[in-house]
């Protein structure tokens, strides 16, 4: 096999783990795809590609659009409203589902989780699931409201919302009535504001 063919096959196998993962694959994984014996076979031929600039849209993170779906109460439960404002590019490796359909923002409002890092206008990124570890902090639907708060448990079993904030207005709501969780916080997003201070 000539050089040009190899590297043509390590560049069509960078392609493909690229659009799954959303980086490029080790040289000791291309080197193993490959039938080479030693990585600096692989080594070389990525050196080679890389200088032809066919791996520089690759190195780059792959970047997905995650729909911003309207605000959630980080306070007493609002009603939270499943419209699409906008949507928000994120890397697609950052994100532990590969399905992006798996998730969507919401733009926190209140102040109930601030001491969690969860401040007015951040941007929290949910993860769709219908059950969650004890301690999540997760979008509860109480009726047609939707909060975000810690699910904890009292000592008898049952479920609790718990805020997690500096002001001692909000207080744990034992959850007797029904309630489902819609999904659980995977990351959040400082709002501009916040980052520019």
């Amino acid at each position: 096999m000539n050089n040009s063919t190899s590297q043509q096959k390590i560049f069509e196998l960078i392609k493909s783990y690229h659009a799954l993962h959303g980086n490029i694959p080790s040289l000791g994984y291309i080197a193993d795809h490959m039938g080479y014996k030693h990585k600096s076979n692989a080594q070389y031929h990525v050196a080679m590609l890389r200088e032809s600039g066919m791996l520089d849209n690759l190195d780059a993170p792959r970047m997905v659009e995650i729909p911003l779906l309207g605000n959630i109460s980080c306070g007493p439960a609002l009603l939270a409203e499943e419209n699409v404002q906008a949507y928000v590019p994120i890397e697609a490796n950052s994100l532990k589902s590969r399905n992006t359909k798996d998730y969507f923002f919401l733009k926190a409002e209140g102040d109930s989780m601030n001491n969690a890092g969860i401040i007015e206008g951040d941007l929290v990124l949910i993860r769709k699931q219908s059950q969650a570890p004890w301690k999540s902090i997760v979008v509860a639907l109480i009726g047609d409201d939707a909060t975000l708060k810690q699910l904890g448990k009292t000592k008898d079993g049952f479920p609790v919302l718990v805020p997690n904030s500096t002001n001692t207005i909000h207080k744990p709501r034992i959850m007797i009535e029904d309630f489902s969780i819609l999904g659980i916080m995977e990351r959040v997003i400082p709002s501009a504001r916040r980052m520019n201070m």
